[in-house]
């Protein structure tokens, strides 16, 4: 028998109809069937996925069926991380999928070079089935470095599906996704590894599928599940913060900038959202409890829309107004 090298990561909440492919794509990416294994978590699911699953471990004995009670998708991730076996890691989401034998040569060489860490790009699928322009060539460097040297010349991505990572290597760390983040859980954990990896390489190779679904749970708009989102968001950014502080302590030098920047990304983001939800005092109030308000107009983001996000920024960064702008709005909204 060879050694396991690799341990595929799927956590499953009511995709039955996605599960086809998605399991098909793994077990189609010409790994020998020892080499590999598939913890696919059922995170309390109420539609057939269970049993979709159920039926893939009977015809295929690397993939193994977890059960849990509905806990959420950093919870699944978890409890996939405390039963894994493989040299590598690499997560899935059950709604996407992998190229047809495009994950092999790249576990090769992520075990040759011994990473702690290898990213890759992705291609965004629209509910068509066809390639759309949201998708991601990796901004690959190629060569072997340590992630914070990567960093100071690329964005820091926040999906932790775009990574193999060494299992050992997070458990040396004692990482696991925070699992009160309900969104925005990924970027939290990836500020931490990508800062800490001493051994890392970006590839340009996008093996990753993945789905735009108008019904998961990135587009729900209940008001209630908004809000939870915004302080998810918040919370996700204050965790980057505490890294960045405990990375700079630790080294004497500033973080590399993208790390701030996706800090900013997601305040960016839950202050648009509170904006069109009429929560504005509340979000300025979590990230003031974090020490997190104001924050400053760093990191690449910062230059992505020129002018029009250096304005916005400054428009954020006066609550009151961002309030007056919120209710201005929703007025006009229900006009």
């Amino acid at each position: 028998m060879s050694e396991l090298l690799l341990t595929y990561i799927v956590p499953v909440y009511n995709t039955e109809g996605y599960l086809d492919r998605c399991l098909s794509s793994i077990i189609a990416q010409g790994l020998p069937d020892d080499a590999y294994e598939v913890l696919v978590v059922d995170d309390g699911s109420t539609d057939g996925s269970r049993d979709r699953v159920a039926a893939f471990t009977l015809l295929h004995p690397q993939v193994h069926l977890i059960i849990q009670d509905n806990a959420g998708v950093s919870a699944a991730r978890n409890h996939a991380l405390d039963e894994a076996h493989g040299r590598y890691v690499q997560f899935v989401d059950s709604d996407d999928y992998l190229e047809h034998g495009a994950m092999s040569s790249l576990l090769r060489q992520a075990v040759d070079e011994d990473l702690d860490v290898l990213q890759f790009g992705y291609k965004s699928i629209d509910a068509m089935g066809a390639v759309s322009p949201g998708s991601e060539a990796a901004d690959a460097s190629g060569a072997v470095m340590t992630g914070a040297e990567y960093l100071e010349g690329h964005s820091l991505t926040p999906y932790v599906w775009r990574f193999l990572v060494k299992r050992s290597y997070l458990e040396s760390h004692h990482w696991r996704f925070d699992t009160s983040l309900i969104v925005c859980e990924d970027g939290a954990l990836i500020a931490e590894f990508m800062l800490a990896a001493g051994r890392m390489v970006c590839t340009a190779a996008a093996p990753y599928c993945y789905v735009k679904r108008d019904d998961s749970a990135m587009h729900n708009v209940d008001v209630q599940h908004l809000k939870r989102r915004i302080f998810s968001q918040i919370d996700s950014a204050a965790m980057i913060d505490a890294t960045i502080r405990r990375y700079e302590a630790e080294n004497s030098r500033k973080a590399p900038a993208s790390v701030p920047g996706l800090r900013n990304v997601y305040l960016f983001f839950a202050m648009t959202k509170a904006l069109t939800c009429g929560c504005v005092d509340d979000a300025v109030q979590r990230m003031r409890q974090s020490g997190i308000y104001p924050f400053p107009c760093v990191g690449p983001e910062s230059n992505y829309h020129g002018m029009k996000w250096k304005v916005i920024h400054a428009l954020m960064m006066r609550p009151g107004l961002w309030s007056m702008m919120s209710k201005a709005y929703r007025v006009l909204k229900k006009s």
